[in-house]
């Protein structure tokens, strides 16, 4: 499966190859080599060198490092292999934020501090906090929001929205800092995020269902998959 993501910076374009072979919790040992589906092989073979990225992520009371192949091509274009689960950029695999985020948008009265306790529980986390919870919350807005300006047109997104609060695209790793809580900042009670929180649970109702069937690995690989086919691009 093919997600492209073009740049008007040199006019490169960016593809991300979603794997299927790898499972994170069953593997043995600590390094994971992500190899590409069989479909991409025949591009790939044709590549002029490749390198390694190295990503890591904390899972079950273990922590990972995923080893990415970059195939780099003539022309200066590029191709990065990644599992489904992998954010770039991010601490934790995809099925955190995505259990965190349907937590919270299903349980209206629940709060973030609550949200970010059960999560922590559920996946062995030592650390993942409210301020965690809210603004994985608010990107996840944002890739709801770009869904629907891809499919329907600019005016669908915005008017997709609610009461939308847009954070930056670009991904970084949650630190010690970032984790600590602030004081001065007082984060949204749940009357505030009422409205925002009804549309999330629908955006993701379809892993909230899926979950009640199936473990939370299965539900957030085919929520992520579904994701890509239908806007080729990831899901955060």
């Amino acid at each position: 499966m093919f997600c492209r993501q073009k740049y008007k910076e040199g006019g490169l374009s960016h593809i991300y190859i979603i794997t299927y072979e790898t499972g994170l919790e069953n593997e043995k040992d600590y390094e994971i080599e992500i190899e590409p589906p069989d479909e991409a092989r025949s591009i790939l073979e044709t590549a002029d060198s490749v390198t390694y990225l190295s990503y890591h992520i904390e899972g079950k009371r273990r922590k990972h490092e995923v080893i990415c192949p970059r195939y780099a091509f003539t022309g200066g274009g590029f191709v990065v292999v990644i599992p489904w689960f992998l954010i770039p950029g991010r601490p934790y695999p995809i099925q955190v934020y995505l259990y965190a985020c349907g937590l919270y948008s299903a349980n209206p009265a629940m709060g973030q501090r609550a949200v970010a306790k059960a999560t922590r529980a559920e996946f062995g986390l030592e650390k993942f906090s409210h301020s965690t919870v809210s603004r994985s919350f608010a990107t996840f807005e944002q890739s709801r929001k770009r869904g629907l300006t891809l499919r329907y047109g600019e005016e669908a997104g915005i008017a997709g929205t609610g009461t939308l609060h847009l954070v930056s695209a670009t991904t970084k790793t949650v630190t010690e800092r970032e984790e600590a809580p602030d004081p001065a900042r007082r984060f949204p009670s749940a009357m505030d995020t009422a409205a925002r929180r009804r549309e999330m649970a629908g955006f993701l109702r379809e892993f909230l269902h899926t979950l009640k069937e199936v473990n939370i690995e299965h539900a957030s690989r085919r929520f992520a998959e579904k994701w890509n086919k239908k806007n080729r691009r990831l899901l955060l």
